[in-house]
């Protein structure tokens, strides 16, 4: 029972811990509480094995001739070390300004452009399906009051149904705005102006029923801006957040989807760590999960290995383009690779039929935060870099990447592996693990249990008491804004102006042996344009598989 906190914290070294190594825990520790990366004396990386490179230009850009928008700073709070031993830390917590490091309105990553209401989107990175459920009320509130802190970004809501706590909202006084005169508004003014981006949970908590209704008054008068996060609101194949009696009803789902804060719909039809339905354990279910859910409680709850709605590809996208119709927002897949022909079958149903996911989410075999089994987490799907380029090249293949945004997802949770996963060909990227890390996970392998040591996926009120909301959601906020500065800086670094213009000229293969290979010139794109028929595209995937 001791043998895994030994290895974590005294045996392993700094870059052999899975699935998070101490390294890359430290960088997003050292994200979320002081804002930046900063190391010294080199790399502890091994740069004799495989892997992916950036390429860097003899002629980098400065920071004045960057495409990128810092019109909107955000108050936050980092920490700074007074003293440190080997036994102790002294630190100060203090309030800063910080720069948001958002894409310009021009380059904006614009999901479902032909749908009546488009999500335009600022900030490339966010928060990955993780439900309610999985995580605890606090977990959830954590998170989504960061990314509503660090705007531009997103949160997806996980296969588990729209929470209150997905809904939280932070408040901050306008920038000019008097104090009101009424004495509870006065003091709900001061309380916001003490402690910005107080939410609405802990404003109800400490001024009562009123609460709700003052603020609304302060923000009909111009007194108080609120944020939330935008939301990508998932059903998976249990119909949570869509469902009646166990069954599909769309008056559920149109309840939740046409949410203001729901910006698209992601159909789960695969994740890394299952590729299939979601689990959650029946000592994790409480009463309010039940009935968000609509299921029992007492019983584990296992969705089933596909949708009940659908069997085929036809059927699936029957569904697609009747929510794209019914909702007005732009509807996604989510899946994993299996093989360099995964997504053929997918491709030639786009290309024939002309229907068209707005985006779809790609998941390495290396995700996973929540209950799943050992054989499925170690030997399904592909890792997400392999997913990523197979996915990007079969839609590129067909001629139907234009209108199909992708998001990755896999363990890329510091900024040189988002960048990697922008260059093989994801439009954005999605964080579960490292959002965790943000607001206190330690690692534990407790996720399944309820017995979670910092309360991040327990339920029970003496463990979830440990996360403490007002302080880790400024964590979350900076670890965002810290990888978009990345993402930024590395763009610099490769001679272009913003990370979306990351791409296969970005990135180098350098392989054990010193063989070092470009995509971009191994790769003839210009080749596999599908402007002829379905059938000869077919075959010249065919001849270039052989080849």
């Amino acid at each position: 029972m001791i043998g895994p906190e030994f290895r974590q914290y005294w045996f392993l070294n700094d870059k052999e811990g899975r699935p998070i190594d101490r390294d890359t825990q430290e960088t997003i520790a050292k994200a979320g509480k002081y804002a930046n990366t900063v190391i010294g004396f080199g790399s502890k990386k091994d740069f004799s094995k495989t892997d992916f490179y950036l390429s860097n230009s003899m002629f980098p850009l400065n920071v004045d001739e960057l495409q990128v928008d810092n019109s909107s700073p955000i108050t936050t709070y980092t920490y700074q070390i007074i003293n440190e031993s080997i036994t102790s830390r002294k630190e100060k917590r203090n309030q800063k300004i910080i720069k948001p490091w958002h894409l310009t309105q021009d380059d904006s990553v614009v999901i479902g452009r032909e749908r009546e209401h488009p999500f335009k989107v600022k900030g490339l990175i966010g928060i990955s399906a993780m439900s309610y459920g999985a995580l605890s009320k606090s977990a959830v509130k954590a998170l989504s009051q960061g990314v509503a802190i660090s705007g531009g970004s997103f949160m997806n809501t996980g296969e588990g149904g729209i929470s209150p706590y997905h809904l939280s909202k932070v408040y901050r006084i306008v920038e000019g705005a008097m104090v009101p005169s009424e004495r509870i508004s006065r003091k709900i003014f001061s309380y916001i102006k003490e402690y910005p981006h107080a939410s609405n949970f802990e404003l109800e908590k400490k001024f009562g029923d009123h609460a709700k209704v003052t603020v609304q008054d302060l923000l009909e008068k111009g007194v108080l801006e609120e944020k939330g996060a935008d939301l990508i609101f998932q059903v998976g194949s249990g119909l949570f957040g869509a469902r009646k009696d166990g069954k599909y009803c769309e008056e559920t789902f149109l309840k939740n989807a046409l949410r203001p804060e729901v910006k698209a719909i992601e159909i789960k039809l695969a994740q890394g760590a299952k590729v299939r339905g979601g689990k959650l354990p029946k000592e994790k279910i409480t009463k309010e999960i039940a009935e968000i859910r609509g299921v029992e409680m007492g019983k584990d709850v296992e969705s089933p290995n596909r949708f009940p709605l659908f069997s085929d590809m036809e059927g699936l996208f029957k569904l697609i383009t009747h929510w794209q119709k019914i909702t007005g927002k732009p509807v996604g897949i989510k899946v994993v690779a299996g093989d360099n022909h995964s997504f053929d079958e997918l491709a030639i149903h786009i290309k024939e039929t002309g229907d068209t996911p707005d985006f779809i989410s790609i998941d390495g075999a290396e995700g996973g935060t929540g209950a799943t089994y050992q054989e499925m987490a170690d030997g399904l799907g592909l890792p997400i870099f392999s997913g990523i380029l197979i996915l990007d090249q079969t839609l590129r293949r067909y001629g139907i990447r234009d209108n199909i945004k992708i998001i990755a997802s896999g363990m890329l949770a510091t900024a040189n592996k988002m960048a990697t996963a922008l260059s093989l060909g994801a439009d954005l990227i999605y964080v579960a693990r490292a959002a965790m890390n943000t607001v206190g996970c330690i690692n534990a392998g407790k996720c399944h249990t309820n017995l979670c040591p910092v309360g991040i996926t327990s339920h029970l009120p003496h463990l979830e008491a440990g996360l403490a909301v007002e302080e880790k959601r400024f964590r979350t906020a900076n670890y965002l804004t810290t990888m978009r500065e990345g993402l930024f800086m590395l763009g610099a670094s490769c001679g272009i102006d913003s990370p979306t213009k990351f791409s296969l000229e970005h990135i180098t293969l350098r392989k054990s042996d010193n063989d070092v290979k470009k995509f971009s010139n191994t790769l003839n794109l210009e080749h596999f344009q599908a402007t002829e028929s379905v059938e000869n595209a077919i075959e010249r995937v065919r001849e270039f598989v052989n080849s």
